[in-house]
């Protein structure tokens, strides 16, 4: 129930609607054949219909990869209490939102391809992360000091207070070593992991394609509507990125407090690549001492106020707001970019770069703000 008091650290359940494995019924590929890679055609999503559904206070929305070929059989088959429901369709580039008539409220299922799939549906809580400044990343596989360091990192140089940690299908030993972590070696009031174990997806594999990579901006915008909406600010960086500190005579304490001095609510910033002295395999982040002034990240992060103008328009990866983006722009901070904290599945990632030095402020930040290991 909504108003149940959730435990410090929860992981709450996705509705999880697939097409069954043995279903001649699939998504079309917007690639052309010709253009697809071995990996394009391995993590393309053909089969999930709904993430999750969610009901708010006036409503039941689902959440949904682009269902291309797929929305006209969703549109007929969506039941309430077995009875036909008619939908508003929201489409974003890599997401969908489909909204039941407001007041409309009960079971649902699908009936596809002779079968009826029952749909389970979620309440919002938003209350669980009301007041909260909340850190949001995906993950998987990653080391569990890994993300336990970033998370303090926030913790102690952004007062980070609440983590909504999405889990895209890591080994069962790794996840729970991540969840033990954060549950005993963090000191943040609210913790969410949410298993998403859908695929992931490949790049479009050319301009004018519709992309292929539906679930990590379907993730964000789905957690904003089921826990966020009355937090106090949303931070997304990934756990091989750390947001630089504001120095002592900042009229800013934090990244969220920038965020909400804005008058749109939302601040985007780039980045620093930092290196490890040792880049032979994976490196924790604070094993990272180099940086090269050159050497930058242009795709920017970003902070949220979930009820500020920029939170009206769909969240993405690297470009929310929508038309207020270009208004998020800020250069009173940046994040770190760690090299080697990385398993190594982009090419290069391990390789310290040709002109990197000492940085005096990235040691002396990861002193100050992690403890000691």
């Amino acid at each position: 129930m909504a108003d149940d008091i959730r435990p410090r650290l929860f992981e709450p359940a996705l509705s999880g609607l697939r097409l069954p494995q043995d279903a001649p019924l699939r998504r079309d590929m917007p690639l052309p054949e010709a253009r697809r890679s071995d990996k394009y055609v391995a993590t393309f999503d053909d089969r999930t219909l709904v993430y999750d559904a969610v009901q708010g206070a006036d409503r039941i929305s689902l959440f949904c990869p682009r269902l291309l070929n797929l929305w006209p059989h969703v549109r007929d088959g969506l039941r309430l209490d077995g009875a036909p429901v008619q939908v508003r369709r929201f489409r974003s580039l890599r997401f969908e939102r489909l909204d039941l008539p407001k007041g409309r409220f009960g079971a649902l299922t699908v009936e596809i391809g002779g079968q009826i799939l029952p749909l389970a549906v979620h309440p919002a809580e938003p209350h669980i992360f009301a007041g909260r400044d909340v850190l949001i990343a995906m993950v998987k596989d990653t080391p569990a000091e890994w993300i336990v360091d970033w998370a303090n990192y926030h913790a102690e140089a952004h007062g980070t207070t609440g983590l909504i940690l999405i889990d895209n299908g890591s080994e069962p030993d790794m996840r729970a070593a991540a969840i033990a972590g954060l549950h005993t070696q963090t000191a943040l009031d609210q913790i969410a992991v949410v298993a998403a174990p859908f695929p992931y997806g490949d790049n479009a594999g050319g301009r004018f394609v519709v992309p292929a990579k539906f679930l990590q901006v379907s993730m964000l915008n789905l957690m904003l509507a089921r826990f966020l909406e009355q937090a106090s600010g949303v931070l997304s960086v990934d756990v091989d990125e750390f947001v630089q500190p504001f120095d002592a005579d900042s009229p800013h304490r934090t990244i969220y407090d920038l965020a909400r001095s804005k008058a749109v609510g939302c601040v985007s910033f780039i980045g620093q690549w930092a290196f490890a002295q040792n880049s032979d395999g994976p490196q924790r982040q604070r094993d990272h001492t180099l940086t090269d002034p050159d050497q930058l990240c242009r795709n920017p992060k970003w902070c949220i106020v979930p009820d500020g103008l920029a939170a009206r328009f769909p969240l993405a990866v690297h470009r929310p707001a929508g038309p207020f983006f270009p208004f998020t722009r800020s250069k009173q901070t940046a994040y770190w970019h760690f090299r080697a904290t990385s398993t190594g599945w982009k090419k290069g990632r391990l390789r310290t770069g040709p002109n990197g030095g000492h940085d005096d402020r990235l040691c002396t930040t990861l002193r100050q703000f992690l403890p000691s290991g």
